[in-house]
């Protein structure tokens, strides 16, 4: 296994780990749920492994089949798993579930064209556009997770000031941020579809 096989599934790994933290307290009072702090911790972790096992494998001339299947299958379990977990908590995250049900269908089309094209040797392998679709839903998805951080520290600190200056742009930014998250999602997965129809006709 190369080391950049090895970093996808680092990150499939801390999925579980981004659950556990994140699901660590129930309720919707922030003050001390440090749970919050470390899930934002371990995807920022996660979503940074996504750079490097493309990168690794570049640089070590490691680039497989396996790889190029598996990576963007990673990215996918990973942005799914912290949305829904997001939706779970949209009091808290402004994630609207339309956000991730378009994000997920789009996820399964294009995963479902890769899994018809395997058998016939042809591996879609993630385009420029699909890299910025991840950009852009990563950046979403931490300055949500980034936000509820701060509001845990600003609750757990007795910092009402702050928490008076920050809550009224939490949310307007991370809608604004989901929309461009979903516009560049639908915008990819159409040029997926466009670009590799004709291997469904074959």
């Amino acid at each position: 296994m190369t080391l950049a096989t090895k970093l996808t599934f680092a990150r499939v790994a801390a999925i579980p780990v981004f659950m556990g933290c994140f699901f660590w307290n129930s309720s919707e009072n922030l003050a001390g749920d440090w749970g919050k702090v470390g899930a934002c911790v371990v995807f920022i972790i996660a979503a940074i492994t996504d750079y490097y096992d493309g990168a690794v494998a570049r640089w070590y001339k490691e680039e497989t089949t396996f790889g190029k299947f598996i990576d963007p299958i990673a990215d996918k379990l990973l942005v799914s798993t912290a949305l829904i977990a997001m939706v779970e908590r949209r009091s808290l995250t402004f994630t609207p579930a339309w956000v991730v049900i378009i994000i997920i269908a789009r996820e399964f089309a294009v995963t479902g064209l890769r899994m018809i094209c395997a058998p016939k040797g042809a591996v879609i392998e993630a385009s420029n556009l699909g890299k910025w679709k991840t950009t852009f839903q990563l950046t979403a998805i931490i300055t949500a997770l980034v936000f509820l951080s701060l509001r845990v520290v600003f609750e757990s600190y007795g910092m009402q000031e702050a928490l008076v200056v920050f809550l009224p742009w939490n949310g307007p930014i991370i809608t604004v941020l989901m929309v461009l998250a979903v516009l560049m999602t639908l915008y990819s997965g159409y040029d997926y579809l466009k670009k590799n129809w004709h291997l469904l006709d074959e």
